[in-house]
């Protein structure tokens, strides 16, 4: 049986078409020399991807029609051409040639230091903006990677801890964090500067309040090392380039701003409002550019609002008022705001209805946010709201809201949130509605579901990863 290769395929194909070597140099816009060395070299000359593309548009097919034949280009008897294995890669990527990657995964994982097209191949994949088809390529480095302390590893656990940006899934964040944590100082500091913010971001999502104030400290003070290391290189007005994903001035007031928020969530508001004014005017803050001048404003402006939740937390009602001012002028600040509010209301058995009333035609809209840390808020909303009304003997209004918390932690998939809003709709029971009821049934059979669904990817995500 005639063994089909790249270039019988090729061939065969210019037989049927007619062309000779001249003809089809012409309508591939290939140099005919180059076509006689690829089909007629001794050795042949290797094809790079750029001339099998150009093949395969010649001859009227779709891309990538040539692509399992072109396996064995990228390799030889003793080594792998990283030439042309990791641009096919990744072209293999682009186009949904799965059966393709994994073929040549398989091959390379056979030959020394295949780790290293491994990961070329999934910087590349990250820095074009395909976060996701280039967590299945650090997923074999995490798998494959024999030295624990090597960086590549660690930048690996960091890829793929930065993947998760728009994950919902409470349980699949913090073992995103477990996973993480350990390599969070081992790779370069402009990556571990954002790892940092990353996973206090997370832990506040998640409530774990003093594990947010641990990695906040570990921020501020990389960021107030690498600004005073800044200073002192300094000559003059030039200074060298700093070569981070965001301004300097971004992580410092964020460590600040996240290690108050922090002290706020366990009580210590005295120490929250030292960390809140740190960040009220980093007017001094050296290196800035119009960007960092824009990063200082803003934190301003957090600063103001904050403040007005710290006096919330201490029953201050008094700057209600100027608070409702602020958030009025301030759309992106209604829902953190309500949700402040409301903690001190019912902490403090304090009758907020004309704030409610006030905000009334915006807190509909609140439904279109779908990222975790605004599901989040909505689930504090809806729980604060319910315990609100409930209170005030509204108890058809208070269970609306318990359904509207129920769904965002079904959203969310907090085990612990799900059973306060399943414990707080059981002991209102007798006062709901059956429309009420029905939809009460309806979000648990959806969390059945979820459940489901969620245990199939699971197994689904296990196979791929064995497929490598």
């Amino acid at each position: 049986m005639k063994l089909t290769t790249l270039r019988s395929e090729i061939e065969n194909n210019l037989f049927r078409s007619g062309y000779n070597l001249a003809s089809f140099a012409k309508v591939s816009g290939l140099n005919r020399g180059s076509l006689s060395a690829i089909l007629h070299g001794n050795p042949p000359k290797p094809v790079s991807l750029g001339q099998l593309d150009a093949l395969t548009k010649a001859f009227g097919f779709p891309e990538g029609w040539f692509y399992t034949l072109y396996v064995d280009e990228c390799f030889s008897e003793d080594k792998v051409s990283r030439r042309r294995v990791e641009p096919f890669l990744i072209r293999c990527v682009e186009t949904g040639k799965q059966q393709c990657v994994d073929e040549i995964i398989n091959r390379i994982m056979e030959f020394p230091k295949p780790l290293d097209v491994v990961y070329s191949v999934a910087e590349k994949l990250f820095a074009g903006g395909k976060i996701q088809e280039a967590k299945a390529f650090y997923k074999i480095i995490v798998e494959h990677e024999q030295d624990s302390s090597s960086e590549r590893l660690a930048i690996s656990q960091y890829r793929i801890f930065k993947s998760l940006e728009s994950v919902v899934d409470m349980e699949e964040m913090l073992r995103a964090v477990i996973t993480f944590e350990p390599f969070r100082g081992r790779i370069p500091d402009h990556l571990q500067l954002d790892g940092l913010l990353k996973l206090a971001s997370v832990c506040f999502t998640l409530h774990r309040w003093s594990d947010m104030e641990r990695y906040t400290d570990e921020l501020r003070a990389l960021a107030d090392g690498i600004y005073r290391e800044q200073l002192r290189k300094k000559t003059g007005r030039r200074t060298e380039e700093l070569h981070l994903l965001r301004p300097l001035v971004l992580y410092y007031a964020h460590g600040h701003l996240m290690k108050a928020t922090a002290l706020t969530k366990q009580g210590k508001y005295e120490e929250a409002q030292k960390f809140t004014a740190m960040y009220a005017d980093l007017g001094w803050f050296e290196l800035l550019d119009e960007e960092g001048l824009r990063i200082v404003d803003a934190f301003r402006s957090f600063a103001v609002g904050n403040s007005f939740t710290l006096e919330m937390q201490v029953g201050n009602f008094a700057v209600l008022p100027e608070y409702t001012a602020y958030m009025a002028k301030l759309p992106s600040e209604i829902l953190p705001g309500l949700v402040s509010i409301l903690e001190a209301a019912n902490r403090f058995g304090f009758s907020v209805d004309h704030v409610l009333e006030q905000f009334s035609a915006e807190m509909p809209r609140f439904e279109q946010l779908q990222d975790p840390l605004n599901i989040e808020r909505i689930y504090r909303l809806g729980y604060q709201l319910a315990l609100y009304y409930s209170e005030r003997g509204q108890y058809t209004r208070g269970i609306d809201y318990i359904l509207q918390c129920l769904k965002a932690a079904i959203q969310l998939n907090s085990a612990k949130d799900i059973l306060e809003c399943v414990t707080l709709f059981e002991e209102s029971r007798e006062s709901a509605g059956g429309q009420q009821l029905l939809r009460y049934g309806e979000l648990l059979k959806g969390l059945r579901k979820n459940q489901e669904l969620a245990a199939n990817r699971e197994r689904r995500s296990a196979m791929a990863e064995r497929s490598f």
